[in-house]
């Protein structure tokens, strides 16, 4: 399977209440290293400058064909973890991207940071893959005295109605919708033209509402760092809805994978398909036992 993600990589400055950390990442670098672990012939497309030619050349060594637009920055973010609900900063801004390969893949994730992802760039990507998946998350962001607060997304429709696959976190709700009621939010979203919306929840788990609509534990596990959790929710579940068609099974897998990128800083914790297949059929069996009662 061929799977390429474009979003701008970034430098990421974490504080917890135990310590700061600073870490390469990003959505493009979640999701690229989740779909090479899970056995895609993967590739990113990025945007920024030399402060992340080390990272690169790791990316590289992972397997993953990376392509860098040059920028005078690196988008850089402080996530800060040390309150009831992250907060985020911006320093610096890498800029646009621009997609100009014709080259054919099977998925195409989509995973912006903060706002470097044109229409122009999605209707590319949509004739350029069998599978359009996309996270909201960078288009809702607008900066507010450095600080990232979200915004109603205007321009939903014109984006939406080029995708297949739709992954939004519980604090974009109220940009992507004026409904609070989250299967009415998964209904008007497929109303769009998504086949399927990824409705993550953190601890609670997860809402895919596509053909049906299910919910979907999360995997129980000590969280160290949440930075990319849903990045890897969304990497995984195109992958596996790519290979299956089946929302529900995807939906578990997604979760498995997800739990793992949670228990450690940044990308290093991210695991191959038998780790995950094996955390995904614990969690299935799990449900499946609940529901039994």
């Amino acid at each position: 399977m061929k799977f390429l993600v474009i979003g701008n990589l970034t430098k990421d400055i974490i504080r917890t209440k135990k310590e700061e950390k600073v870490v390469f990442g990003g959505s493009s670098s979640y999701a690229s290293i989740t779909a090479a672990k899970l056995g895609c012939e993967t590739y990113a497309l990025s945007r920024g400058n030399h402060e992340l030619d080390d990272w690169i050349k790791e990316l590289r060594n992972q397997g993953i064909m990376v392509e860098l637009q040059k920028s005078q920055d690196v988008t850089t973010f402080v996530n800060d973890y040390t309150q009831k609900h992250r907060i985020q900063h911006v320093l610096s801004d890498a800029g646009k991207i621009k997609f100009q390969s014709k080259e054919k893949m099977d998925v195409i994730h989509i995973g912006p940071v903060f706002n470097e992802i044109t229409l122009e760039c999605v209707k590319e990507a949509r004739k350029n893959c069998k599978l359009l998946s996309l996270d909201a998350q960078g288009f809702v962001r607008v900066l507010k005295n450095k600080e990232v607060v979200n915004k109603f997304w205007n321009e939903r429709d014109d984006f939406l109605k080029h995708v297949d696959l739709l992954k939004l976190g519980e604090y974009e709700i109220s940009s992507l919708s004026r409904s609070k009621n989250y299967e009415d939010v998964c209904n008007e979203l497929l109303d769009l033209g998504v086949k399927v919306v990824e409705l993550t929840l953190g601890e609670r788990g997860s809402i895919i509402a596509g053909e049906k609509t299910y919910k979907i534990p999360a995997y129980k596990t000590i969280t160290i760092d949440p930075t990319g959790c849903g990045d890897v929710f969304a990497s995984a579940f195109a992958i596996r809805y790519f290979e299956t068609e089946d929302e529900k099974e995807s939906g578990f897998f997604a979760s498995a994978a997800a739990s793992f990128v949670v228990e450690d800083f940044g990308t290093k914790n991210i695991k191959d398909k038998n780790s995950v297949l094996e955390r995904f059929k614990q969690l299935k069996d799990s449900y499946d036992k609940s529901n039994n009662f």
